[in-house]
């Protein structure tokens, strides 16, 4: 019946900001499962900082990074779509985030970079709020809404869990946006896809999804849409889920 599985990365494939690789029943697993369906992921990291779980899962299917700005190939080892944000949209989005005397990253579409200059670089594919607490990241996040043709992400923060972060995007880039993408190129349909996540910005990935799956650590909002709630991430919850729903 399914033909694909994406999962999110912190959270869901491994913990959140974890630089190890997935435990080893999750490996085992998705190693299985990738005989028998596509094995994508759809994160809010960028590429460099997810390309050592690719490699060691050895994963082929279209994934999603940055929220969706781009999506990556593994097989041709190419981004094959990319969203940059709005040139026009910049000014206010800096704005609001100065206003709240918050320092910002700019993605280059290679890497993230400070934003030091005073000239607004020729192409911005996203600004990234790394750290901060969970009322200042709402009120940012109802402020950026209000700027025409963007998406402001909120996260949990990669370097502590009890803080959130904002990732803002092109509104074509999001991950449900990058799910059109993958279907595309895999020819398939969303009724296809399993969606597995466990945040905020998960909640594209599930709506694109066949069936909805949230782990046991998502946050409530996300396990209210959810066909299924699997064990967390520390019990290995993506295994569970492959054992359940593809291998048997």
């Amino acid at each position: 019946m399914y033909k694909a599985i994406i999962l999110d990365l912190d959270g869901t494939v491994v913990p959140q900001g974890s630089e190890n690789p997935p435990s080893e029943r999750v490996t085992q697993a998705i190693s299985a499962a990738k005989d028998i369906i596509h094995v994508c992921i759809a994160t809010g990291r960028p590429l460099f900082a997810s390309k050592y779980i690719l490699d060691h899962l050895q994963l082929s299917g279209p994934c999603i990074f940055n929220n969706g700005v781009q999506v990556y190939d593994p097989e041709k080892n190419e981004i094959v779509k990319e969203f940059p944000l709005p040139q026009k949209a910049l000014p206010n989005i800096m704005h609001i985030f100065k206003s709240h005397k918050q320092e910002i990253l700019f993605f280059d579409g290679t890497s993230d970079v400070e934003h030091t200059l005073k000239e607004l670089p020729d192409t911005v594919f996203s600004v990234y709020l790394n750290k901060a607490p969970e009322m200042l990241v709402d009120i940012i996040v109802g402020e950026l809404r209000k700027i025409p043709n963007i998406e402001a992400h909120k996260m949990f923060s990669w370097e502590d869990k009890n803080y959130f972060s904002i990732e803002v995007t092109s509104d074509q880039a999001t991950k449900l946006h990058g799910i059109v993408e993958i279907t595309k190129i895999l020819k398939i349909t969303k009724e296809e896809i399993i969606g597995v996540g466990d945040s905020y910005n998960d909640f594209p990935l599930l709506m694109a999804s066949g069936l909805k799956i949230a782990m046991g650590n998502a946050v409530p909002e996300l396990k209210e849409i959810a066909d299924f709630i699997a064990p967390s991430v520390d019990e290995d919850g993506v295994a569970t889920i492959i054992e359940k729903f593809v291998l048997t």
